[in-house]
Order: structure tokens, then sequence, then C-alpha cells
């Protein structure tokens, strides 16, 4: 009797792990040398996952940062990021900002983790660092 409650229990345990790693993603995304481009223009997740973002900056000097923010916000949070300045590593957080990685120098990485967010639409990321965000953009597409 003892064999079998263990075996039930080992196998719970099987089923909660496969369950829990089903909802996680893992993303990497990079820039596209010295241009002012990610090295994708579209991530897709699925909405309520668990998700760790890999951003490697492969530029020689230039700093960038991955930044995924509110529909329709991207320009509202560019512009607030200029005005928050080098002090605070050209980011305004705020309820805009969903998730983001630090600024990251050339040749160096950061890695996050969010929970994407619960409703399925185009969410859209770009780079904050001054004169970037208009043109180092992308989408992360949430689906059911």
């Amino acid at each position: 009797m003892k064999n079998i409650k263990k075996i039930q229990t080992l196998i719970l345990l099987g089923v909660f792990a496969f369950s829990s790693s089903a909802l996680a993603a893992t993303l990497n995304i990079s820039t596209k040398g010295e241009q002012l481009f990610f090295d994708k223009a579209e991530l897709t997740v699925k909405a309520g996952e668990k998700v760790t973002l890999v951003f490697t900056n492969a530029s020689t000097g230039m700093p960038h940062n991955w930044v995924l923010v509110k529909p329709g916000t991207q320009d509202k949070v560019a512009k607030d990021s200029l005005a928050a300045g080098a002090g605070k590593g050209w980011l305004a957080t705020g309820p805009d900002v969903l998730a983001h990685t630090k600024m990251v120098d050339g040749k160096k990485s950061d890695t996050i983790t969010f929970t994407a967010p619960a409703a399925p639409g185009n969410y859209p990321y770009l780079c904050t660092f001054p004169g970037h965000a208009s043109i180092m953009k992308g989408i992360l597409k949430v689906t059911k």
C-alpha cells in the first residue's frame, strides 16, 4: 500500500511539473549588430504564460534595452523615457510599461522573467535609448 501511495505522489508531481512547464516560454532576442533593429520584429507567447526573455546586445558599443508596453502607448513611453534621462537608464517606468530589461551595454545581455498579458493582442516592444524608439521596435503577439 505504501508503494502505491508513493507512485500516486510521483505521478501527481510529474503531472504538475509538466503542466507548469507547458505554460512557460523562453524567448531570445538580439540587436542586429550596429543597426538600430531587433533581430526579430515579432515574438509570440500565450496569454498568461510565464516568459523568460534573454536580450543580447550584439552592438560593439551602443547601449540598448527591450521594453514591452501596452498597445498605443509606445510614443508616450519613448517620450517619457527621454525625459527620465540617463540617471534612470532612459526608462520611465509606470503603468504603460509591462516588462523591461535594463539598459544593456554592447556585447552583453540581460535576462528577465514576466507573465504575458492575460488579454490576447499585439503588444509593442521598443528600445527607449534616445533616438531609437521610432525604428527599433517590434510586436509581442499574445495568443489564446
